[in-house]
């Protein structure tokens, strides 16, 4: 039997006022080991950076790609979230955390940032909400995973190539154990490293010990045939963020706090306008987030002009200055009706607010279309 999906969408229409959580700050100018320190203390893996107008976020996955934690910025890979209000619903949420690949938001009163929501609060209300779902059935198939005696270089960038916190570990097709991104950086971290990697360097290429001399030899495990509910009580009860699927010892696939929130996320109507973007982002999760906002641009777009034939966008990537992790970008949107088409240009450090601009500078145009064909129509005789 699946779950229940009246449970489910009860939980998702449910406000997210109720989960508000104490905003996880760090002090102004704090440094990277500064931010570090307060991820370590409060037991969390991101952290909110609230600026006038909008909301940054740094993470441990982000830090994995830092080759030096002492000499980074925080601004060099700090990445800027969406932010809800009170009155927005758990499928929002959900969605925001699915789409981003995060497990933190912050919640907005409508003129300021007043707390976040969290994965695991979002997590804890599926208690009871599972029914006979098997855990498999959520669960990721086939996932990526290292050699024991692979280095942790290796496995650092696959976490990033891949946009994961977690990395299981197989020897002769038998689960040995689980990497995670947070023992990564505690090696990377003088403060974090163990007498055997002290003397090593933080740079990327000195990070050339196996696997195995920091993994967790002990992941939490469960059978293909064990519920979701259960496992779910499990993952939250020993604070685990992942539990590995095994069947005599083989691994089957993997489930993390992302699945279970991708059981709550809104539904999103398919789009039927041919719409065509080029130039994404190297980075697979900027890439699939501004494939996103284009999609959402199109459809609010489609609303004021429902002849559109086709949609394309062209991003065009600057790097600000050599060697620097910031870029800016040159974004065009050109719409195709039958009668005539439409181009827009416009440019800045985020995609989703360059595409913000141009929507809004697109509805005004057709705003102003319609004013005048109105204003036509009352002209004639």
């Amino acid at each position: 039997m699946s779950v229940s999906s009246s449970h489910l969408e009860t939980i998702r229409n449910e406000k997210v006022q109720s989960l508000v959580a104490e905003l996880v700050e760090p002090p102004p100018d704090s440094n990277l080991r500064r931010i570090l320190s307060l991820m370590t203390s409060k037991g969390v893996e991101e952290v909110l950076l609230p600026e006038r107008r909008r909301c940054a976020m740094i993470s441990i996955r982000d830090m994995l790609r830092c080759t030096s934690i002492d000499n980074t910025k925080p601004t060099a890979i700090m990445l800027h979230v969406p932010i809800l209000t009170i009155d927005s619903t758990i499928a929002q949420a959900a969605r925001i955390m699915t789409d981003y690949r995060i497990k933190t938001i912050p919640v907005s009163d409508g003129r300021k940032i007043i707390g976040q929501i969290n994965g695991s609060s979002i997590m804890k209300i599926l208690r009871g909400a599972l029914g006979e779902l098997k855990v498999s059935s959520l669960a990721t198939q086939d996932p990526v995973t290292v050699h024991p005696e692979e280095s942790v270089a290796t496995a650092r960038e696959l976490m990033i190539r891949k946009r994961i916190n977690h990395l299981p570990v197989k020897e002769k097709d038998k689960l040995a154990g689980v990497l995670t991104s947070i023992q990564i950086i505690s090696v990377m971290s003088p403060r974090g490293r163990n007498a055997s990697t002290s003397t090593k360097s933080e740079s990327h290429a000195n990070l050339d010990f196996p696997v195995k001399s920091i993994m967790d030899t002990q992941p939490l495990t469960v059978s293909p045939q064990t519920s979701a509910e259960d496992t779910l009580n499990q993952m939250l009860n020993g604070e685990k963020t992942a539990a590995l699927i095994t069947q005599w010892d083989e691994l089957q696939g993997i489930a993390t706090s992302q699945n279970y929130i991708s059981l709550l996320k809104e539904r999103e109507e398919e789009l039927e306008i041919p719409a065509y973007i080029v130039g994404l982002p190297e980075d697979p999760f900027e890439a699939e987030a501004t494939k996103r906002k284009f999609k959402r641009t199109i459809k609010q777009l489609h609303k004021l002009l429902p002849d559109i034939i086709e949609a394309r966008s062209v991003v065009k990537t600057k790097t600000s200055v050599p060697g620097k992790e910031r870029r800016r970008y040159e974004v065009s949107v050109h719409i195709k009706t039958p009668k005539k088409s439409y181009s827009f240009t416009a440019d800045g450090w985020q995609l989703a607010e360059v595409y913000d601009s141009i929507t809004d500078r697109l509805k005004r145009l057709l705003t102003q279309k319609e004013r005048r064909v109105r204003e036509r129509d009352r002209e004639r005789p």
